[in-house]
C-alpha cells in the first residue's frame, strides 16, 4: 500500500501545483493592458487572436489587448524580452533560443505542422534539396533558417553547398530571377503564384523527416514567473478565439478586410483559411497542445546541426514544465509543495484548503478521525482516476481499479481472473514483453509504453510502471502496475513521424526504426533485409500531368506497399518517389519474393490519367555489426543496377563475405 500511495503522490503532484497556483498568483486586474506581437503582417494566420479580441474573450479574462504587426527590424523575441510586448508568436526556434539562454517560455503551439517550405519554379527543374546545390536560396537568417538547415543536414547538404540570399519578402523575387528558391508559407503563397498562372514546385521539409511546430504563443520568463495564472488565462482565451475563428472563417475574413486590413482578396484569404486549418489539425489535436517528446526531438535536431552545444538544455521552455520548476515559486510555496509528497496535504487539498488547514497542521492528532475519513475518500479517488492493476506471479489479474475498467472497456468481473494479456495489442513486439518479464521477475521495476486494445477493438496507449510485490519474507508474490493514458500524446507523435501525403512513415521515423532494428538484429541474431523502391520515370508524370496527379500516383503506390507487406514490416517514404521497406526477421530469399511481388503489382496497376507505371527495386541483407549507412548504400547500389538494366526489375546485392 505504501508503494501504491507513493506512486499516486507522484501522479497527483501536478494537480497539487495547479491548485496551489490559485493561491500563489497575484490578484486579477480587470482590463489589464497587454501587447501581443505577431510574427508577420495581418492575415488569417493569426485569426484566433483577432477572434479573441473581437468576440470579447480577452475582455472576459480581464485583458485589454493590442495586436501588433511584425516590425521587420525587431523579432518577436526581441520585442517580448525588451518589454515592448507581453506575448508573442514564434516558431520552433523558441527551443533554440531557450538553449542559447534566452528567458522565453512557450505557452502553447497553435500549428502542429510548420507551413514553412521552399518554393521553386516548376520550369527550373529544381525538384528537391539536392538540386539546390550551387543555387540561390532566399530565406531569413535567424528566423526560418533552422528548419531548412535541419532538412539539409538530414540529407548531408552543407550551408556552403548553396548561396544564401537575404529574404526580400517579395514573392515576385522568384519570378524576376533574383533567387532560385524562396522560403514561403504553404498557407498562402501557393495561391499567389496560382493566380499569376505560374507553376511551382514545393520542397517541404516534412517529406524529409523535419516536422516542427509553428506559431507558438510565448512570453518572457519574467511574465510567467510574476503571474503564471494570468499567462494561462491569456492562453485559454487565445485558444477559445482560435476555436471560434476556425468555425467562423467568413467573419474573420471580413475583419481582415476592414479592422485588420491585409490588402488581400477574399479568395486569397479563403485559401489561407483552409490551409491554416490543415496546419492546426483541430479535429485531431487539442489547440495549443505541446508534446515534451516532440520538443526533445526538435532540440536534438538543433544539437545535431551544431547550432548549440551538445549539453545545452531547453528545460523550462514548455509552460507546464516551467511552472513545476522550484525556482519559479517562493520559498514558502516550495515548502508547502514539498509537504505535498505526503498524504496529509493531499487530504487537505481534497478538503478545499479551507480554514481547517491551519487547524489540522497545528493539531493533527486531534483531527485523526477526520484524516481517516478523508483517507477513504482519497482511496476512492485513486480507484476512480488512477489506472492500476495487481496480478499474481503468472500475470493473472487479481485486482483492478475502476479507471482501468473505463479505459479498457471491461468490467471488473470480466478482468479479474483473466491473464493481463487480455488487453495486449497483437502487433506489440514480443521483445517488449520479454524485456518486461525479464525485469520484474528479477525484482526490478519496469517502466515503458504499452500499446493495448480495448474490449471494442479500439487501441490506446499507456505509460506504465510495474513494480514487484514482496511478501513479509521478501519473496516476490505478485506485481502492481500504475499507468497513465498517453493516447493523445501518441497520436501527436504519430503525426510528427508520418509522411503527410502518403500516410506512410517519414524519413525521421525510418531512421529511428533502422537504428532500433540494427540493435535488435545484433542482440537476438535475427535476419534483417532492406528493400529500396523507386518509381520509374516519375518526373515525366509531374511534367506531363502536373504534381497533383503525381501525388495521386505516390498515394496509390503507398497503398499497394501497405496492403501486401506484413504488419511487422516497416514501410516509409524515403524521399521524393523513393520508398524503403524494412523487412524484420526476413532473409534475402524472402525479401526478394516480397520485392518481386510488389514490382508485379505496381506494373499491373492502372493509374488514373497516367495508365501503367513501373518501379525498380534494390534488395540487400543486413550483415551483423555493419553500419546502417553501409547497408543503405548497398541497397541503393542494387537499385541503381536495376535502373541500369532497364528498370521494372528487382536486383539483389549482398555484402562481400
Amino acid at each position: 500500500m505504501c508503494r501504491l500511495l507513493l506512486s499516486i503522490n507522484r501522479i497527483t503532484f501536478r494537480h497539487c501545483i495547479l491548485l496551489s497556483g490559485l493561491f500563489l498568483t497575484n490578484p486579477v486586474t480587470a482590463n489589464e493592458k497587454v501587447v501581443l506581437q505577431l510574427k508577420w503582417l495581418h492575415q488569417f494566420q493569426f485569426a484566433g487572436y483577432y477572434a479573441a479580441k473581437e468576440k470579447g474573450f480577452y475582455a472576459e479574462a480581464g485583458f485589454d489587448v493590442t495586436i501588433k504587426q511584425r516590425n521587420s527590424l525587431v523579432t518577436p523575441v526581441e520585442a517580448v524580452l525588451d518589454k515592448k510586448a507581453d506575448y508573442g508568436i514564434i516558431g520552433s526556434s523558441i527551443i533554440l533560443d531557450r538553449m542559447k539562454g534566452l528567458p522565453v517560455v512557450a505557452l502553447g503551439a497553435v500549428f502542429q505542422h510548420s507551413p514553412l517550405v521552399l518554393i521553386t519554379r516548376a520550369d527550373s527543374k529544381l525538384l528537391g534539396p539536392y538540386e539546390l546545390k550551387d543555387k540561390r536560396v532566399m530565406y531569413s537568417k535567424g528566423i526560418d533558417d533552422a528548419t531548412f538547415f535541419a532538412m539539409f543536414h538530414q540529407l548531408g547538404i552543407e550551408e556552403s553547398d548553396f548561396v544564401h540570399v537575404a529574404h526580400s519578402f517579395d514573392p515576385d523575387s522568384l519570378l524576376r530571377g533574383e533567387t532560385d528558391a524562396i522560403a514561403s508559407y504553404l498557407t498562402n503563397q501557393p495561391f499567389y503564384y496560382q493566380e499569376k498562372g505560374i507553376a511551382i514546385q514545393i520542397i517541404n521539409p516534412i517529406n524529409f523527416g523535419i516536422d516542427f511546430y509553428d506559431d507558438i504563443l510565448f512570453a518572457s520568463e519574467e511574465t510567467v514567473r510574476r503571474n503564471p495564472e494570468r499567462s494561462r488565462q491569456f492562453l485559454e482565451a487565445s485558444i477559445k478565439g482560435w476555436r471560434y475563428a476556425l468555425e467562423n472563417k467568413s467573419e474573420v475574413i471580413g475583419w481582415l478586410k476592414t479592422k485588420y486590413p491585409s490588402g488581400k482578396s477574399s479568395e486569397y484569404l479563403a485559401f489561407e483559411a483552409e490551409e491554416t486549418e490543415k496546419m492546426i489539425l483541430p479535429n485531431l489535436v487539442e489547440i495549443g497542445h505541446i508534446s515534451s517528446g516532440r520538443f526533445q526531438r526538435i532540440a536534438d535536431i538543433y544539437k545535431q546541426q551544431g547550432l548549440v552545444a551538445k549539453d545545452a538544455s531547453y528545460e523550462g521552455v514548455d509552460f507546464e514544465s516551467y511552472l513545476y520548476q522550484p525556482k519559479a515559486l517562493p520559498f514558502w510555496a516550495q515548502l508547502m509543495l514539498a509537504i505535498a509528497g505526503g498524504s496529509l496535504l493531499l487530504t487537505l487539498v481534497l478538503l478545499g484548503l479551507n480554514r481547517r488547514l491551519k487547524n489540522m497542521v497545528a493539531a493533527r492528532t486531534k483531527e485523526l478521525g477526520i484524516a481517516q475519513a478523508n483517507l477513504a475518500r482519497y482511496i476512492d479517488i485513486v480507484d476512480r482516476y488512477v489506472i492500476s492493476s495487481q496480478t499474481d506471479l503468472n500475470g493473472v489479474i487479481i485486482e483492478t481499479s475502476t479507471a482501468f475498467c473505463e479505459v479498457s472497456g471491461y468490467s471488473k468481473a470480466e478482468l479479474i481472473g483473466q491473464p493481463h494479456s487480455i488487453v495486449r495489442h497483437p502487433d506489440t513486439p514480443q521483445s517488449t514483453y520479454e524485456d518486461l518479464w525479464g525485469t520484474i521477475t528479477k525484482g526490478n521495476v519496469w517502466s515503458g509504453e504499452l500499446k493495448n486494445v480495448a474490449k471494442d477493438g479500439s487501441l490506446y496507449w499507456l505509460d506504465a510502471i510495474i513494480d514487484p510485490i514482496r511478501s513479509e519474507s521478501g519473496d516476490i508474490c505478485g506485481y502492481i502496475s500504475i499507468r497513465q493514458n498517453i493516447t493523445d500524446k501518441k497520436q501527436v507523435e504519430k503525426l510528427s513521424i508520418t509522411d503527410s501525403l502518403t500516410g506512410l512513415d517519414n524519413r525521421l521515423r525510418l531512421d529511428d526504426v533502422l537504428s532500433d532494428e540494427f540493435s535488435r538484429m545484433t542482440r537476438y541474431a535475427l535476419n534483417l533485409s532492406l528493400i529500396l523502391c523507386d518509381i520509374d520515370f516519375f518526373k515525366m508524370v509531374n511534367d506531363n500531368y502536373g504534381h497533383l496527379v503525381g501525388d495521386q500516383v505516390l498515394i496509390s503506390i503507398a497503398k499497394i506497399l501497405r496492403l501486401y507487406c506484413r504488419d511487422v514490416d516497416v514501410i516509409g517514404r524515403w524521399g521524393g518517389e523513393e520508398f524503403l521497406i524494412i523487412c524484420r526477421e526476413t532473409d534475402i530469399d524472402g525479401a526478394m519474393v516480397v520485392a518481386e511481388k510488389l514490382r508485379s503489382l505496381i506494373a499491373d496497376h492502372l493509374f488514373p490519367q497516367v495508365g501503367h507505371k513501373t518501379a525498380s527495386f534494390g534488395v540487400t541483407l543486413v550483415m551483423p555489426k555493419e553500419s546502417v549507412e553501409d547497408a543503405l548504400q548497398r541497397a541503393d547500389q542494387a537499385l541503381y543496377r536495376a535502373k541500369e538494366a532497364g528498370r521494372n526489375r528487382v536486383e539483389c546485392l549482398l555484402a562481400d563475405t
